[in-house]
């Protein structure tokens, strides 16, 4: 019997007080403009749980830019 494939998760992570922040952050996650987006569910926890990001969980497969 063949398992139904898990549904990857993604997370888009905010550098809060510097937006355009370009460069490497906590493990080595890749920042561009201020935000970076992630599959690792324990990196999404360390940034949730360190001040100075924003986590949102990405809904549907596309990540929410935050422009209009």
């Amino acid at each position: 019997m063949a398992m139904a494939a898990a549904k990857e998760r993604s997370w888009v992570v905010r550098v809060e007080k510097n937006p355009e922040y370009c460069g490497v952050g906590a493990g080595g996650i890749q920042f561009a403009n201020g935000k970076a987006v992630i599959k690792s569910a324990r990196m999404a926890r360390w940034f949730m749980e360190h001040g100075g990001y924003k986590v949102d969980e990405i809904k549907g497969g596309a990540a929410d830019d935050g422009e209009d």
